[in-house]
């Protein structure tokens, strides 16, 4: 499943029709929490760190929301604007292509675990806050789903750099790992970064996007071949299956089978008898 050539827009799409877009709900409800988030600041400063962002002390106290109310949160006005405006950027294409519900799912998922990887791997004492996690999930998602779209960026708000999507996944990628390598802006959540990466990639790949996961390929091969040999009658097992086997004994020894012939050879063995017992 690949998305047609017709589908390759501009970054200009409208938000129209009767329904709100799942990224236009998805921006408001950050908006939103931000401005809560700014005013309980004046009263209740520790309310947020405490009870809402996420950390490995929260875990610990059975404070399991914590792990969705996190990535509604932003520690200031730049952390918000950059999130929503690549989410503005990445979320209204990939949602016309995936559709509402997927859309959100992509999201969650890379919030959930970036998360998740962030409490694990990373420093659990940590308060991690922003939509960062689910939105490079987004982001992933769109690079996958257009590979070959090309785009123009800012480097540096400034430089005009051009480049296909999956090159910018790419530098995404190799990004977060050097500033984790190196100790670099110690205080972001660059775990989190990169397992929403990975959710978002692994989700666009499971819809159908870019080359079929191999692991999936292998179970639904094995799955296939199997149910084709139990439609064989035994006299077409025999031949198709069996036969060759026998060749490569007569011609290398038996000690030639590999595990996988050697279970042919047991099922064949199977498939006769069951022929037998039922005359």
């Amino acid at each position: 499943m690949r998305p047609l050539r017709q589908q390759f827009q501009s970054f200009n799409r409208s938000w129209s029709g009767r329904q709100f877009s799942t990224v236009a709900i998805l921006i408001g409800i950050n908006v939103g929490v931000f401005i809560f988030q700014w005013i309980i600041g004046f009263y209740a400063p520790d309310l947020v760190s405490e009870y809402l962002a996420l950390s490995g002390e929260g875990v610990r106290r059975g404070f399991e929301w914590q792990f969705v109310t996190y990535m509604f949160l932003h520690g200031g006005f730049l952390h918000l604007a950059f999130n929503m405006f690549t989410l503005y950027f990445a979320g209204r294409e990939v949602e016309v292509i995936a559709g509402r519900k997927h859309m959100l799912g992509i999201y969650f998922a890379g919030g959930l675990l970036g998360g998740v990887a962030q409490i694990l791997l990373s420093n659990p004492e940590m308060h991690l806050v922003g939509a960062s996690a689910g939105v490079f999930a987004v982001l992933i998602a769109f690079t996958t789903i257009y590979p070959e779209m090309e785009l123009t960026l800012l480097l540096f708000f400034v430089i005009p750099v051009r480049l296909k999507a999956k090159y910018l996944a790419l530098g995404l990628v190799a990004v977060s790992f050097l500033f984790l390598g190196t100790g670099a802006w110690d205080g972001v959540g660059h775990i989190a970064h990169l397992g929403g990466c990975l959710a978002g990639w692994l989700y666009a790949r499971q819809l159908g996007f870019g080359r079929p996961l191999r692991l999936p390929q292998f179970f639904y091969r094995k799955r296939e071949r199997l149910e084709r040999i139990q439609r064989m009658t035994p006299e077409e097992y025999i031949s198709k299956e069996i036969d060759p086997i026998l060749d490569k004994i007569s011609r290398d020894g038996i000690h030639s089978l590999t595990r996988a012939e050697r279970k042919i050879l047991e099922k064949g063995r199977e498939k006769i008898e069951l022929k037998t017992s039922r005359r």
